[in-house]
C-alpha cells in the first residue's frame, strides 16, 4: 500500500490574487486590510505588483 500526501509550496513573491488566496480573502479585503492599512508592502516589477509571503504571513500573524 502506497500513501501519497501533496503538499502545496506557496512561492515567496506573490501576486494580487494568489496572496488574497493565501491569506484566505478576497482581493478587495487584501488590499483594504493588509495593503492600504500598511501591514504588507507591494513591491513594483516589471510583471506588475508582488507580496512577499513571509510579510503576509506577519501581517495575519500581529492583526489576530
Amino acid at each position: 500500500m502506497e500513501i501519497t500526501q501533496t503538499v502545496t509550496e506557496w512561492p515567496r513573491w506573490l501576486n494580487l490574487k494568489d496572496s488574497a488566496k493565501y491569506a484566505g480573502c478576497s482581493s478587495n479585503t487584501f488590499k483594504r486590510h493588509l495593503v492600504n492599512a500598511g501591514r504588507v508592502r507591494g513591491h513594483v516589477t516589471g510583471y506588475g505588483t508582488v507580496y512577499d509571503r513571509d510579510e503576509i504571513s506577519k501581517a495575519i500573524e500581529e492583526w489576530r
